[in-house]
């Protein structure tokens, strides 16, 4: 096997309290070919000194959607292969190096890298988990119906499926940032694998919390129902494929009580961001 440079690119904001967990564990990849930068939101927090703290040296502060962010940290990078990655992820000790050595071996162009719950102690954290049991089990790959989506990325094809993005759509959306990357990368190459048990997910631990979140989300979502995009938005805003498939009874009925609460708050976000445009506090 190679070893070529891998860019690991970190979006952040207010990330103080998840983001030493996320450093931590890159650096203590067992690959250690890697680069790393972050995007900042102009952080309120301590969330740009802990990066220093941690040894990141490329650090940009930019005030911009979330899809803007991970754009720029594309820019930025100079590794053969790009790691999306968020501050409250943290990968497995040699997640890196299976991803690269998956990639080269089967001549792929990304991968998805599959995600468990962190922390499974309150009720919406269990929700989480099942949830999570059950995306894994079902192993989803479509752009459309799925939620598995590719993180480690070829360079040129994930340059190239941020070029074919519309800039129109650049300054405002934030939560379907990653859809959209998937769908613009998949049109241009099937060749997608799974690295499994890969990353730990911090999730919301409590319903305010998630729905705060989510709200936020779908607020940020309107800008992304734009030409090819809205059948996409559409598709991804409903309940999982594959409910009740024999063995995942007790994880389908989890799923189904958490993307309630979570499709309340995202819808009640996405029409106040509609209102919003439609009187002109955001564009699109």
């Amino acid at each position: 096997m190679t070893n070529p440079l891998v860019t690991v690119t970190i979006p952040t904001y207010n990330s103080a309290k998840g983001l030493p967990f996320c450093l931590e564990a890159l650096n203590n990849q067992s690959y250690k070919n890697i680069e790393i930068n972050i995007i900042d939101n102009v952080s309120k927090d301590a969330t740009v000194e802990v990066a220093k703290k941690f040894g990141v040296k490329k650090i940009k502060i930019l005030s911009c959607s979330l899809l803007q962010a991970r754009y720029e940290g594309v820019k930025m990078a100079k590794g053969t292969y790009i790691l999306i990655l968020d501050s409250d992820q943290i990968l497995s000790h040699d997640a890196i190096e299976r991803a690269v050595r998956m990639t080269e071996s089967k001549h792929l162009d990304m991968l998805a890298l599959e995600e468990s719950v962190y922390y499974s102690k309150t009720f919406v954290e269990k929700l989480f988990d099942m949830d999570r049991r059950l995306i894994n089990s079902l192993n989803n790959l479509s752009p459309f119906t799925g939620v598995i989506m590719p993180r480690f990325f070829r360079r040129e094809l994930l340059v190239k499926a941020y070029e074919h993005i519309p800039q129109e759509i650049f300054r405002n959306t934030g939560g379907p940032d990653h859809a959209i990357v998937y769908y613009e990368a998949w049109r241009m190459s099937k060749k997608i694998g799974v690295v499994t048990d890969a990353v730990k997910h911090i999730e919301p631990y409590s319903l305010q919390f998630m729905m705060r979140k989510m709200y936020r989300w779908g607020y940020t979502s309107v800008a992304a129902h734009y030409g090819s995009y809205d059948d996409l938005m559409k598709q991804k805003e409903r309940f999982r494929t594959g409910l009740f498939t024999k063995g995942l009874m007790k994880e389908s009925i989890a799923s189904i009580v958490l993307l309630f609460f979570k499709g309340v708050a995202f819808k009640t976000g996405y029409y106040r961001g509609v209102i919003d445009r439609y009187f002109g506090l955001i564009h699109l």
